[in-house]
């Protein structure tokens, strides 16, 4: 897709890896709309469903689902409520703001939906401690897989993609107040600059899944 000229709506654009996705598609001329509680074009609560389906979304080419919170800590410490939280942002976020905009998508026949999960949403991926954060992921990705086959059992001309990056050096963790060393952990900026490339592939080429981690050998 050529990007210049064209609407995304990225949720979590106001920090971390979703902050360098918006800049990078700004670079390229695209009209960038973010979703997010604070300093957002949109402001919504993902956890809310009634706050998602209020949102005024005129027109979507590109829909980025970012926004993401984790949480460590063994399942039978787990608050319930934090364990509402990762799931109701991390999963039920991304349904509820994909079932928002594809009506739009659909109505143009076109358009890009890339969902970011994490390598922590794959079988081989994952660390103690992570139970819940990986349930959400899992299930990104198995939404992600659900509806690209919708899309294509329906011949829309609607790509689905999955975005699996390892670790990174953003606020992540330290948000969930985790004091975890993220020095060697991968810059955001060169991750969003893959995003962008993928986006830009054109329509003959489907890139359905990509992994993305750090080399631990440096």
């Amino acid at each position: 897709m050529k990007l210049e000229g064209k609407t995304a709506i990225v949720t979590g654009g106001n920090s971390g890896l979703g902050l360098q996705i918006v800049n990078e598609l700004k670079e390229k001329g695209c009209e960038v709309i973010t979703v997010g509680k604070t300093d957002s074009d949109l402001t919504c609560d993902l956890r809310d469903y009634e706050q998602i389906k209020a949102l005024k979304i005129d027109k979507a080419d590109v829909l980025i689902n970012c926004a993401g919170i984790i949480a460590y800590q063994p399942l039978e410490s787990h608050d319930p409520q934090n364990i509402k939280d990762v799931i109701d942002t991390n999963l039920l976020g991304v349904i509820y703001m994909t079932q928002l905009v594809l009506p739009k998508m659909i109505k143009q026949n076109s358009g890009i939906i890339l969902n970011v999960s994490s390598t922590s949403g794959l079988m081989t991926g994952g660390h103690a401690g992570e139970s819940v954060y990986m349930a959400s992921k899992y299930g990104v990705s198995g939404f992600t897989e659900g509806l690209k086959k919708e899309m294509e059992a329906e011949k829309r001309n609607i790509k689905v993609i999955g975005f699996y990056p390892g670790g990174m050096k953003t606020e992540l963790f330290s948000k969930s107040g985790q004091d975890k060393d993220t020095s060697n952990f991968m810059d955001p900026k060169e991750i969003a600059k893959i995003i962008v490339f993928v986006l830009e592939r054109p329509d003959s080429i489907n890139i359905d899944h990509l992994v993305v981690n750090r080399n631990k050998n440096i």
